[in-house]
């Protein structure tokens, strides 16, 4: 049984315990079927966010802008749907990917080509994407969205929301590149040794500046999740996910150096975020301890899987 098997096993061991937990609490109102659902259309929105840091991660990078681009990719999609007939919806998701797919580009750029820290880099974009955001919309927000566009965000298919249908698909896509590709095996090596990855023939700026264009594609994608359950776009929505979504691959097991990390632990970590996040709403506890309570597990996960490392590399050697 490898460490990563077995901190998977642990992920979701976590998981099961805050699960029952809120259950013993507060049974009837945790297993009703309307915080079931609700827990289905809010999981997509942060869930997004968190796989589109993933891949960057694997890198030993990070994109902090996700949420920055999330909501401008938002704005673009919902000035588009507003400017012409019901049909420009389709016109308006593909403009929220192509602006993804830029944003993503140009904090590739200053990370690959311009060398700047991965951390420094996204987070000098995330003021300027959000920057553009309030000039575009004077800071207030879009509203007036086509009735069809917000039905559908807010729909189901097969009994299963289609936000949630959304994000599976996504999540797969993410699997399969960085597990199944060669790109995803070149974003980890790159991850666990960049100078050695370079002497090795990977090509490290195009691994490097495609990662975050997929980054910026699957921000896109959450961006137009939550604009759809939103019915509205505004340049500071979401602005308590990043925390979240960080939190969300530490926790699963993701590497902050790189080279480590699976969606399985992903997914594992987004449930139980979301069953704590759910769990804590029935208790009534407002968002300010929510944001304390997360920001302590992040930092209490970081130390564990430090100290844990240590431990490996010392019988290791020993």
């Amino acid at each position: 049984m490898n460490e990563s098997f077995r901190y998977v096993l642990r992920l979701l061991i976590f998981t099961v315990v805050i699960f029952v937990t809120f259950c013993f609490l507060d049974v009837r109102a945790f297993l009703s079927g309307a915080n079931m659902s609700s827990m289905a259309y809010q999981l997509p929105q942060f869930a997004l966010l968190a796989l589109a840091i993933h891949p960057t991660m694997l890198t030993g990078g990070i994109d902090l802008s996700v949420v920055s681009v999330a909501n401008l990719a938002a704005i673009a999609a919902a000035f588009t749907m507003k400017a012409g007939p019901p049909w420009f919806i389709g016109l308006a998701i593909l403009v929220a990917l192509l602006l993804g797919c830029v944003t993503g580009a140009i904090n590739g750029f200053l990370v690959a080509g311009a060398r700047l820290p991965a951390i420094l880099a996204t987070l000098g974009t995330l003021q300027f994407f959000a920057g553009i955001s309030i000039l575009w919309t004077h800071g207030s927000s879009i509203t007036g969205l086509p009735s069809g566009y917000s039905a559908f965000g807010n729909g189901s298919f097969f009994g299963i929301p289609v936000p949630l249908i959304v994000f599976l698909i996504a999540l797969a896509a993410i699997y399969l590149i960085t597990a199944r590709t060669p790109l995803g095996k070149q974003m980890r090596l790159y991850g666990t040794n960049p100078r050695a990855a370079a002497f090795a023939g990977i090509p490290t700026f195009r691994v490097l500046v495609i990662t975050y264009m997929i980054s910026g594609i699957t921000a896109a994608v959450g961006g137009l999740v939550i604009l759809s359950a939103a019915n509205s776009a505004n340049a500071d929505y979401g602005t308590s996910f990043l925390l979240l979504s960080v939190l969300i691959n530490i926790l699963a097991g993701v590497n902050p150096n790189g080279g480590s990390g699976t969606v399985f632990g992903l997914i594992l970590a987004v449930l139980s975020l979301q069953f704590l996040s759910s769990g804590l709403n029935l208790l009534a506890v407002n968002t300010f301890a929510k944001d304390l309570l997360y920001g302590m597990l992040l930092v209490t996960v970081m130390v564990v899987n430090r100290l844990q490392g240590r431990i490996h590399s010392t019988r290791a050697k020993a």
